[in-house]
């Protein structure tokens, strides 16, 4: 059976969307504490833990989705293991409103495992919660969350910032970052947004204006191969008929066989094409 937590070590398979990372040995035990109120009880509101990227290490939250998870099951040990660190009388769960993705579902099981790893999930601040899903890549510097140790948080130090010509928002690398590393930062920049002829970068996610605006942006397309080396991010005009036509003759071009050679093709034809391919500039800056 696979583990579904580790010691300071991210869960990322494309199974799971949800993670928990224990505090580890070494690291002290930075309590966060949940007060009950004047008679003694302490309240848990379900919340919603569903695909957007999200972290957290306060103990109402990381609570609250052990709760949800687990509580059909381990509903008497962690309400004992609250009052034991509380000092709470009485501890009730409202799971009105409350949600789990089902690809997150189960991730608590293991440190219900026990009551002090489950002490130690709930209440250490270097114990953490992460939220997310297995269709993307989450920014760069996501799991670099600072370690909480006498009484200071030491932070995570980097090297190079990815800054993308047009954008405001940037990203961060420890080491000199590969193709592949580029790519997660570039996306987790860009966030499916989209760039005007002049180079605005628009990311609008409203529902009535992504029905009611103009389909003439360009965007980063997967149809289209990237290089890196040029410094450059090829971003490729939506709906534009003029790729379709170059991707159905040299699909009959009987002469190239193999797909990445197709692909190769296709991204040099739509590349000579005026006004198909846009490319925009980006850096790597050193800090």
């Amino acid at each position: 059976m696979k583990k579904l937590v580790r010691n300071s070590v991210f869960e990322t398979n494309s199974s799971s969307a949800h993670s928990i990372s224990l505090a580890k040995d070494d690291m002290d035990f930075v309590m966060d504490t949940i007060y009950p109120d004047q008679d003694g009880k302490i309240l848990v509101l379900g919340c919603e833990f569903g695909w957007g990227w999200e972290k957290f290490n306060d103990s109402m939250t990381k609570l609250a989705y052990v709760f949800q998870d687990q509580g059909s099951n381990s509903f008497d040990m962690i309400v004992e293991v609250v009052k034991e660190q509380t000092g709470a009388l009485e501890v009730v769960f409202d799971e009105n409103g409350g949600y789990i993705d089902h690809e997150g579902c189960g991730k608590a099981q293991e440190v219900c495992s026990n009551k002090e790893s489950l002490r130690q999930f709930i209440f250490n601040k270097n114990s953490w919660l992460f939220i997310g899903n297995d269709n993307g890549y989450p920014d760069p510097m996501f799991y670099d969350v600072p370690e909480f140790k006498g009484g200071r948080q030491i932070l995570r130090k980097y090297k190079f910032e990815l800054v993308i010509e047009g954008v405001d928002k940037t990203t961060k690398y420890k080491d000199y970052p590969d193709d592949w590393e580029l790519e997660i930062g570039i996306e987790s920049i860009l966030d499916d947004g989209l760039f005007t002829e002049e180079g605005y970068f628009i990311n609008e996610k409203g529902i009535h204006w992504q029905m009611t605006r103009s389909r003439d942006y360009y965007t980063k397309d997967y149809k289209i191969e990237q290089d890196y080396s040029t410094k450059e991010i090829r971003l490729m005009k939506e709906y534009d008929p003029r790729y379709a036509e170059i991707e159905k003759e040299v699909k009959l071009n009987d002469t190239i066989e193999k797909y990445h050679e197709r692909f190769l093709e296709i991204t040099k034809r739509a590349l000579e094409v005026p006004g198909l391919i846009k490319k925009v500039k980006f850096e790597l800056r050193c800090l």
